[in-house]
């Protein structure tokens, strides 16, 4: 429990999932590359999310899951996203690093992508 919690204190108290504060109980970590491929228990690899979000990403990539998550009204801390998926990228294990680079490029893609398609609609709609 003092590693969940010290994670938690780290990154601002909120799931990185939905955005919500949640009890003590719900409170987990979010393994970035998850441990079913290979990820580690390192800090690098983790993140806060509470028990419901963890739960239902299972294995899924974090950016298939962020965009899942965005889709379904959530509000998905990508700056803490990135964060993480940068820190794992300097400092995880050989695998962590690799996932952690390729991972935030396609979460830096989708948010140009979301923009982009922002500015179109304000275009037209101006």
């Amino acid at each position: 429990m003092a590693r969940v919690t010290e994670i938690w204190e780290r990154d601002g108290e909120r799931c990185l999932w939905c955005g919500a504060a949640s009890w003590a109980r719900d409170r987990t970590v979010e393994h970035l590359l998850p441990r079913s491929r290979g990820g580690s228990d390192d800090q690098a690899n983790l993140l806060p999310a509470c028990r419901a979000c963890n739960r239902a990403r299972r294995s899924q990539s974090a950016v298939a899951y962020a965009r899942e998550c965005a889709r379904a009204g959530k509000r998905v801390q990508v700056d803490l996203l990135l964060r993480g998926l940068d820190r794992l990228a300097a400092q995880g294990a050989g695998a962590e690093r690799r996932h952690g680079a390729r991972q935030a490029e396609m979460v830096r893609d989708w948010q140009r992508a979301e923009a982009a398609v922002a500015a179109h609609l304000e275009r037209l709609a101006g």
